[in-house]
């Protein structure tokens, strides 16, 4: 039986074997936990079911391709730097392309909850994608970058599982087109959020400028009558 350390990848690769053979949709945890050589109760102990196998699967993707970054591509255009990074994640997938092709097939054979938690995976995994190639990703511009991203690596990831070319020629042209137009977009966005943020700073300087210019008035107010109120009182007092 493999080290308790090793169990989780033990269970991706009989993941992944099994969906190479078979339809996802057939491949029970009984099949997963068996061709990994381990107990069903050992499968329990670490993972929740077919989702979550698929999800350890990604983070794992993402792990290797992480690992494999050299840190003097950092300072080459972050245009290019995406296009490695994402095509280096292809290639870290190609040993499971028709594992994938059955996985897809059956849509990954996933529950609402399991599908909401795959599509917060994979935005993860493009926020680290992203992050890796030199682009910010918080904040609202953040977020729009990361939902692009998802969306151009979805129609790569389609055409890259039928690439047959040595080395995902037409993968990475699509990809650069896709991120070139993107590129366009992302200035607009960027452009019009500064305005956005530009006029909102205005309008909450003028509003702090009335607020305290009418809490101004409303203590003058309050100092004027105070006088008044005091001798009524003593014109009343016995």
């Amino acid at each position: 039986m493999p080290a308790k350390k090793d169990i989780p990848n033990t269970l991706i690769t009989a993941a992944m074997k099994l969906a190479a053979d078979k339809s996802w949709h057939d491949v029970t945890l009984i099949d997963i936990a068996l061709t990994a050589g381990l107990t069903v109760a050992e499968c329990y102990d670490h993972c929740r079911g077919k989702g979550d196998i698929l999800r350890k699967f990604i983070h794992k993707i993402d792990r290797d391709v992480l690992a494999d970054l050299d840190t003097e591509d950092f300072n080459e255009p972050g245009h290019d730097r995406l296009i490695a990074i994402v095509m280096a994640r292809f290639d870290a997938l190609a040993a499971y392309r028709p594992a994938l092709r059955s996985i897809l097939s059956a849509r990954g054979d996933l529950g609402p909850a399991d599908s909401l938690r795959a599509i917060k995976t994979h935005f993860g995994s493009m926020r680290w994608m992203l992050d890796a190639a030199g682009f910010r990703t918080g904040g609202l511009h953040g977020s729009l970058r990361i939902a692009a991203m998802t969306g151009i690596y979805a129609r790569c990831f389609k055409l890259w599982l039928d690439d047959t070319s040595t080395d995902f020629g037409p993968t990475m042209a699509l990809l650069d087109r896709e991120l070139s137009k993107a590129a366009t977009w992302d200035a607009r966005v960027e452009k019009g959020l500064g305005k956005a943020h530009t006029l909102c700073g205005k309008i909450s300087k003028k509003y702090h400028r009335f607020a305290a210019k009418k809490h101004g008035s409303s203590q003058q107010e309050t100092t004027a009558q105070t006088p008044a109120q005091t001798s009524d009182s003593s014109a009343t007092a016995p």
